[in-house]
């Protein structure tokens, strides 16, 4: 960022036009008209950004909501954050929901919550730790690791309707580990299946193994 470039603090309920900023720090409910590019976005809140967000590191607490692309070097936070036509960092670590209307890229992408998304997620590393009902069109990338978390008794207990699975036409990538899992397809060097997966069709390159309680098709060594 030039070194000119201005820092902005919103507090409480305000509206702006985007800009070229340095650091960005709401606290409240902001919203801002236009595209924004800044070295860092903290935000305590909700914000909603009318346009594209470019951000050197993201931290938020909240519901950030990006009407455009979201990108950006290292993005964080607790709560909802949705990029309406997609999702690129260098890294994403978010405990909540993450939503996107097109692709999700990183090179790592963390999810303690859940994700959805109709297109492609695509990572070198994927932890998705389910917290609720997910839905992507594909997984790619090297090391691919969908577990349920852990507590999810008491989850069951409150809302005993919601189902915690992650649905998928694709899942491929170097290394696979699945759990509660449905997918047309699974392809990977080593491919694991664990509980309450439902998979039509497994390839794998060096091995596979798949849970007793678990429904798989056919597995084909290629």
């Amino acid at each position: 960022m030039n070194e000119h470039v201005q820092d902005l603090r919103l507090v409480g309920t305000s509206e702006m036009a985007g800009g070229i900023f340095g650091k960005i720090r709401i606290t409240g409910d902001a919203k801002l008209i236009g595209h924004v590019a800044c070295s860092q976005l903290s935000l305590t809140g909700t914000a909603k950004l009318q346009g594209d967000l470019k951000a050197g590191r993201l931290k938020f607490t909240g519901e950030l909501q990006v009407n455009g692309s979201l990108r950006g070097g290292i993005l964080g936070g607790m709560g909802e954050l949705r990029g309406e036509t997609g999702i690129r960092g260098e890294e994403i670590v978010l405990s909540g929901m993450l939503h996107s209307g097109g692709p999700i890229e990183a090179e790592k992408l963390d999810i303690r919550g859940a994700v959805e998304t109709a297109s492609v997620v695509n990572a070198e590393r994927t932890t998705i730790r389910l917290y609720g009902p997910s839905q992507v069109g594909e997984i790619v990338g090297g090391t691919i690791v969908v577990r349920r978390s852990r507590g999810l008794g008491l989850k069951s207990l409150v809302q005993p309707s919601v189902e915690t699975r992650l649905s998928a036409a694709l899942i491929e990538g170097d290394e696979v580990y699945i759990e509660y899992t449905r997918a047309d397809l699974v392809r990977g060097n080593t491919v694991k299946v664990g509980p309450g997966c439902e998979i039509g069709r497994i390839e794998y390159r060096q091995s596979f193994e798949t849970h007793a309680k678990s429904k798989t098709g056919p597995a084909e060594r290629l």
